[in-house]
This record gives structure tokens, sequence and C-alpha cells, in this order.
């Protein structure tokens, strides 16, 4: 049965059906047909919003990255020690794109090999936006005496680099683990990452 939806809120009821979708069959075996039936909106309202199925697939990733963002702008421009504020911005990065993807991580090697091409072009955009979130923090310790580092942009890319290694679309979520056993390996590596920037000791 169709549904009424506003009209803002139309692309996320899109998504989440992709979402749930891409969970239930995979990315491969969804269709347009099946997203309509489980946004409970027509084709053609689907058509509106998105060009084709890997749009939609691609703009789901992009809906988890944007996320991620939000909580790092947030803690960005929070008060407090900036030590703190950096560990959790690298932990929340890879975290809140793992955390939004659990329940489908299997469909992502489908979905990838499909929009690859359009996700490679994004992510440089995606990264340099990153990078200067996290250098604002670095900057703001520095100044505080918290942080003794030579270049704060190649030293944010470089701590993204770093955590790189835990994002589920670099690795399957299989691959790294379940969320409670990435958290804790996610955390070593960015302690590892803080105390060669920090000049307090253990």
């Amino acid at each position: 049965m169709l549904v009424e939806v506003p009209r803002t809120e139309t692309r996320d009821v899109i998504l989440d059906a992709c979402d749930r979708l891409m969970g239930r069959y995979g990315f491969r075996k969804m269709t347009m047909d099946d997203l309509a039936r489980e946004a409970g909106i027509s084709k053609r309202t689907i058509y509106v919003y998105f060009r084709s199925k890997e749009e939609v697939g691609l703009s789901s990733i992009g809906r988890v990255v944007a996320g991620a963002h939000q909580e790092m702008e947030r803690l960005a421009e929070g008060a407090g020690d900036p030590v703190e504020r950096l560990r959790s911005m690298l932990e929340r990065r890879v975290m809140a794109r793992v955390l939004a993807v659990q329940d489908y991580h299997q469909s992502l090697d489908e979905l990838f090999e499909v929009v690859r091409p359009a996700y490679l072009a994004r992510r440089r955009e995606t990264f340099e936006r990153e990078a200067g979130i996290i250098a604002r923090v670095l900057r703001q310790g520095r100044n505080a005496g918290a942080f003794a580092f030579d270049d704060e942009e190649a030293t944010a890319v470089a701590l993204l680099l770093a955590t790189n290694a835990f994002l589920p679309y670099s690795l399957s979520v299989r691959e790294l683990g379940r969320p409670e056993e990435i958290r804790p390996r996610l955390a070593t590596m960015v302690e590892l990452l803080l105390r060669g920037l920090t000049n307090r000791r253990p």
C-alpha cells in the first residue's frame, strides 16, 4: 500500500528502505520495484530523487559519511581537553560508519563493485573535509600546549590514513570483526597516535 510521505522526508524513506533491503537481499538482488514496495511509495517517486539503483546505493553511503561528519563537527566545536576531543573524533569517525552498516555489511562488496568509480571521485572531498575538522582541533591543542607537531595539515592526514584501516569501506565488518571487537582495537590504535602528539606522559 502506498503511503503519503512529506516531501522533505521522502529521500530518507527511500534510503532507509535501501538499507533494509541490502541487509535482507544484498545490493545486487535489490530492484527498484523492491525499493518502491519497501518504501511504500511509487517507483516514479523514487526516480524523482534518484536516477538509478546505483545512485540510491551511493547516496546510502553518502548519508553514513555525512552522519560521521556531523558527529566529528559536534565534538570539534565542543569545549574541554583537546586531547580527549581528538580521541573521541577519531573513534567516532570509524564507529559511526561501522555501526551504520553493520546490518548490511555483506552487501558492501556488491555495492562497491558497482559504485566504486563514483565513490572514489567523492572520497577525496570527504577526506579533505575530515582533515580540515581534525586540523582545527590539532591547532587548538597546540595553542593550548597539549600537542607537539610540525605541520597540522600533514598530521591530520596521517591520523586519517592510520584510522582508515578500520573503516568498513576499506575492509568489510566481517574482516574487521563485530563492533564490540573493533572498538578496543581502534582505541589501542588511537592511543598510540595520541601518544605521538601529546606532551603528556602515560
